[in-house]
């Protein structure tokens, strides 16, 4: 049985919440995977009416991170060109999804999406446990500057040259210690103790300059993520060591022409 099977199956489980039998996992029925042509830097991914999956100019490692998920820090080894080279896939689920709650439906797509890469880039995976430099999230002694609110978890970010802006509407800490993990580009671990949500808004600047700091940079109005973190939420990170998940790609293949 291959690495990949027995992670992705064991995954699917999680994301569904409900146990996941080998081989029944949702599958794209139709699936285009081909270089992209695109000369741009970023990448889309959109999931459309119709249970369309649209993606245009991703990396395969990028592609590892939208359907595990995980973070960049956490997808390592594999060949160079899962970094560099790009694709643009157009693939259909066979059925829409919009009759389920929005987790339920992304936790579909990224099931399709793993079955996806396992047939077409041949990807297996190994999860490991490292240790690295994480930071705590953790309450300011002054207390919490949040609205508590009902558990939604819906997450807008927006980013400028002015800075960048978080709106969290129900966010437990958990969901906001992922949240602030990929801003961060380190691990988050939520320490802060609360067990309720909140409604808030963070105005930072993505240099991840010492805290203490005003405005973080020159071209930016706002304070750096730590500081903004303290001012705006009562809230603190704290540098430390710890363990956190990553996923070793054990083998991957460029997909042939369809």
């Amino acid at each position: 049985m291959k690495i990949s099977r027995i992670l992705l199956t064991t995954l699917a489980a999680l994301f569904v919440g409900s146990p996941c039998i080998l081989g029944q996992e949702p599958v794209f029925e139709v699936a285009s995977v081909k270089p992209s042509q695109s000369v741009r830097e970023g990448y889309s991914i959109h999931n459309e009416a119709g249970g369309r999956f649209v993606v245009t100019n991703a990396t395969l490692a990028g592609l590892i991170q939208y359907a595990l998920p995980a973070q960049d820090y956490q997808v390592v080894g594999g060949p160079g060109w899962i970094r560099d080279a790009r694709f643009d896939i157009q693939a259909t689920g066979g059925q829409s999804d919009n009759d389920v709650k929005n987790a339920e439906r992304f936790a579909r797509i990224r099931a399709r999406l793993r079955h996806l890469l396992e047939d077409r880039f041949q990807l297996q995976l190994r999860e490991e446990q490292r240790e690295m430099p994480v930071y705590a999230l953790e309450v300011e002694k002054s207390g919490v500057r949040m609205k508590a609110a009902a558990p939604l978890g819906n997450v807008d970010r927006n980013g400028g040259a002015a800075g960048s802006t978080l709106n969290g509407k129900g966010m437990t800490m958990p969901r906001l210690a992922e949240v602030l993990s990929g801003i961060a580009s380190r691990p988050v671990h939520d320490q802060t103790g609360l067990a309720g949500a909140y409604d808030l808004e963070l105005k930072y600047s993505l240099d991840m300059a010492a805290p203490g700091g005003g405005a973080a940079s020159k071209e930016s109005s706002y304070p750096s993520l730590f500081t903004a973190l303290k001012e705006q939420l009562g809230l603190r990170l704290t540098g430390r060591k710890g363990m956190a998940p990553v996923w070793v790609v054990v083998r991957a293949e460029r997909p042939g022409e369809n």
